[in-house]
């Protein structure tokens, strides 16, 4: 049985991966699979029948593959989601980039897709962001139950614990001090994307993840795109619609063109995108023909010694002990209160 933690991006879907797989190590026997794609899950489900009863992986994106081991009852699905105007400002952290570029990139219509695939899914349980920051035990308890084991309580609430922003934060730490004792550049936008391959957290995985952050940071221009694109899915969520800055001043005819125009690529792009995950093949065809480099910048395991680089090609798993270290192939990839959850994981 596969168990798939595809939660809206920062919202949690680390979370609920760390949690997952604490209770199946621990109950199951369960297997740690790490990030996968529609089509690195598709080759591998087909060559691999052996090993543990219960495996678990991440991803975000939606696949047929995805869809079809859970029709058959092979898969469960796990989902998690937030206020979207947060996830697009945390995001824009993790991943260095600005609120346009983020939107010319069709992330925010790519979110809206990703929760339409997921939440639909047959028997998949959805958490919200907010509801994991207020009750985190109450969120243990609820993924136990969905993967049918029965914890006390109490062992709910030291799990959540384990996996509390302090202890996660301590994680990070521990990881960026192992990134610079190797030569990693963390100033370098490149560097952005280095994480631990045993629990997921990325190096620059946890920031305050307050909800309505995004209040803070969003302009009136910002706020217009925003309102456009997720106000009917934030009312049919139950979140606030308040969106729109109540004294902005009404948008002249040309911006408001600009607008739909810049929204209209930020579709194309997210359509383009979803169409390569569709047909991976396909797509690196298409790309060669128009002289588009299709290099793969897969995650790969790092020893920890200091004479080797973290993102080193290794023949192998890593044999040294202790977590390993990785560069992730999502270049696009790629989701919490004091004693709750992580922020922003």
């Amino acid at each position: 049985m596969y168990v798939l933690c595809a939660g809206m991006y920062r919202a949690c879907s680390t979370w609920q991966y760390e949690v997952i797989t604490h209770l199946l190590d621990k109950y199951r026997e369960g297997e740690r699979l790490g990030y996968l794609t529609g089509e690195e899950f598709a080759l591998r489900d087909q060559a691999a029948h052996q090993g543990a009863a219960w495996k678990v992986l991440k991803s975000h994106e939606g696949a047929r593959c995805f869809a079809r081991a859970i029709a058959d009852k092979q898969a469960i699905a796990v989902y998690a989601h937030r206020d979207i105007r947060d996830v697009v400002f945390s995001l824009m952290h993790k991943r260095g980039v600005s609120f346009e570029q983020l939107v010319r990139q069709g992330m925010i219509h790519q979110i809206l897709v990703n929760d339409r695939f997921w939440s639909r899914q047959p028997g998949v349980i959805v958490q919200s962001y907010e509801s994991l920051v207020a009750d985190p035990t109450t969120g243990v308890l609820e993924l136990a139950a969905h993967l049918g084991l029965t914890i006390s309580p109490a062992e709910a609430a030291e799990v959540a614990g384990e996996y509390s922003f302090q202890t996660n934060r301590k994680r990070t730490l521990e990881l960026v001090e192992r990134l610079r004792a190797q030569g990693v550049d963390l100033s370098d936008p490149s560097n952005l994307q280095y994480y631990d391959q045993k629990t997921l957290l990325h190096w620059n995985h946890l920031r305050e993840g307050r909800p309505g952050n995004w209040r803070t940071h969003a302009t009136p221009a910002q706020r217009a795109v925003l309102s456009r694109l997720c106000d009917d899915w934030l009312i049919a969520h139950g979140y606030e619609a308040d969106t729109l800055a109540p004294d902005a001043p009404r948008a002249s005819a040309t911006e408001r063109l600009h607008r739909e125009w810049e929204l209209s690529r930020a579709w194309l792009a997210c359509a383009l995108r979803c169409a390569s995950l569709r047909h991976p093949t396909c797509a690196r065809v298409v790309k060669r023909v128009l002289g588009i480099s299709t290099r793969s910048t897969a995650a790969v395991a790092a020893r920890t010694q200091s004479h080797v680089r973290i993102d080193a090609p290794q023949d192998g798993p890593s044999q040294t002990s202790g977590p390993t270290l990785g560069q992730p192939t999502k270049a696009n990839r790629p989701e919490r209160a004091e004693t709750a959850v992580q922020a922003d994981a």
